[in-house]
């Protein structure tokens, strides 16, 4: 039923790791953006590595920063409606909402110089990721539980273990959480088939009819200082470092109607925040007039992390009540190591007449590492292999385009396509040993595509730019590994108008 190797990997390294409440999907989480930024660059579909004078070019190529002529200041605000769509086993459902929030704000000074140098400074915010969204799945009556995936993973502990004072607190006991609530809420029993063995509540052949709610809130922001040289109007060179900021919320809801009566629901509640720091390096070489060619490199993000979490039971089986995790919930400090980025661009410049952009990116997510706080891999050894058996390199791919109908007015395009991160096969299991995490729902990326729109307008020094951005994510959803289990097939759909206004002087 369950995957059984890495789970067994994580049996044998419960007893050296210690206590966990993270892998690779929380790796994930930090390590993947989105297409924000000014009204001109979301229009454009981000495509700006070989490009530049662009306040969110800086943030992918700080190359770009060189192209400025003049000192500006920008400022960017996005209004999303998100849209949530759920299949499963023929059973559709949709949630959406509206939020607003600012991409970007930055100030841009040039430093004079000569004919053959010139550079120029920067500080920008920007709005790198909205977790924001809201979604509702259920399905059809189905032989698969969630009381059966608890039943498995509880084999090799002890009755007298769980009934036990310091259930939730021994690290030497190694009892998951979830398997804690189980027993509480009446979902296993101690199973005939063996010693420390246990069964679902439910009978082999009994149904059950699942539903899942969530709701998401949070966002990765980044804040920058930027430095850009131009040599000799043929090359530029551009270096930044970035601090980013991570908050991330998650409130979830998984139920299950038994099909010979009774019922559960499990709600967790996730509250995460981070902050780390980055370096990023790049190149735009101008052979010719018409054409530009970019290069930039991301090093991985280092952030420390902070996780707290909570989890209830309700349940309505022989008996009837509420079981909830200590009211301290679980606590841990841990480090992520994104991947590195490469960023490969190619532009022509037509005339004073349009632009054509196309840009290739590349991370390998199976390089995401988890540590301590003191840095150390090695206690995270079974999550790091989780990453490396899970999660894939990446290939995005964006092509953009300018028109300048008049000498005031552009009209703009775009396009991106963004390969999923996760493997086919991936699946999710709760950390070893005693784990305070009981959430254990997984998102597969199936893929990404961003459809883009924008035009801008210049009087004398001013610029009005608007863009409007459709993310069209595609994902597979699974409350629980479980080999038997068909999974949900979630569509998140962001439409994204931006509006930017910026001042050169």
């Amino acid at each position: 039923m369950i995957k059984k190797s890495l789970l067994s990997l994580g049996l044998l390294l419960g007893f050296v790791a210690g206590i966990h409440a993270q892998d690779e999907f929380d790796a994930l989480k930090a390590s993947q953006t989105q297409l924000k930024g000014t009204a001109r660059y979301m229009g454009m579909g981000g495509a700006f590595t070989a490009l530049g004078g662009d306040a969110s070019a800086i943030s992918l190529n700080p190359a770009g920063l060189g192209v400025y002529r003049s000192s500006e200041l920008t400022a960017t605000l996005n209004m999303m409606n998100n849209s949530s769509n759920s299949t499963w086993k023929g059973v559709t459902n949709s949630d959406n909402n509206i939020f607003a929030h600012f991409n970007n704000l930055s100030i841009v000074a040039t430093i004079p110089g000569t004919d053959q140098y010139s550079s120029a400074l920067s500080f920008t915010f920007d709005r790198l990721k909205s977790f924001n969204r809201n979604g509702v799945v259920s399905g059809a009556n189905q032989l698969s539980s969630l009381t059966k995936s608890i039943a498995y993973r509880t084999g090799g502990i002890s009755e007298n273990d769980i009934l036990s004072n310091d259930a939730y607190s021994d690290p030497v006991k190694n009892i998951p959480w979830i398997s804690i609530l189980g027993y509480d809420g009446h979902l296993i029993v101690p199973s005939s088939s063996g010693t420390n063995q246990w069964a679902s509540l439910l009978g082999n052949t009994e149904n059950v009819l699942p539903s899942y709610s969530y709701s998401e809130r949070g966002y990765i922001d980044q804040y920058s200082i930027a430095y850009g040289a131009n040599i000799s109007n043929i090359v530029y060179l551009g270096a930044s470092v970035g601090w980013q900021s991570l908050n991330y919320s998650l409130i979830s809801n998984y139920s299950e109607v038994f099909g010979t009566g009774g019922s559960m629901n499990l709600r967790n509640e996730i509250y995460t925040t981070g902050s780390g720091f980055d370096i990023k390096l790049g190149v735009i070489v101008r052979p010719t007039d018409f054409l530009r060619l970019g290069f930039a490199y991301h090093t991985p993000m280092f952030y420390n992390m902070t996780d707290n979490t909570y989890a209830s039971l309700n349940f309505d089986t022989d008996r009837r009540g509420t079981v909830a995790t200590p009211d301290e919930g679980g606590y841990s400090k841990y480090k992520v190591q994104t991947p590195s980025y490469y960023n490969f661009g190619l532009a022509a410049i037509i005339g004073k007449k349009g632009i054509l952009s196309f840009d290739y990116q590349y991370e390998d997510f199976s390089t995401m590492k988890l540590k301590n706080q003191d840095g150390d891999s090695q206690p995270y050894q079974f999550e790091n292999e989780g990453v490396k058996a899970n999660m894939k390199s990446v290939s995005s791919f964006k092509v953009g385009g300018e028109f300048r109908a008049t000498d005031n007015i552009a009209l703009r395009l775009g396009y991106n396509y963004i390969a999923p991160a996760t493997k086919t096969d991936a699946f999710r299991i709760l950390g070893p040993g005693n784990s305070t995490r009981t959430d254990s729902e997984y998102f597969l990326d199936v893929n990404t595509q961003n459809f883009t729109a924008g035009i801008g307008f210049r009087y004398n020094n001013w610029n009005f730019d608007l863009a409007y951005v459709l993310s069209n994510q595609k994902q597979d959803f699974y409350p629980y590994d479980d080999a038997d289990l068909a999974p949900a097939r979630l569509t998140t759909r962001n439409s994204n108008l931006a509006f930017t206004i910026g001042l050169r002087y």
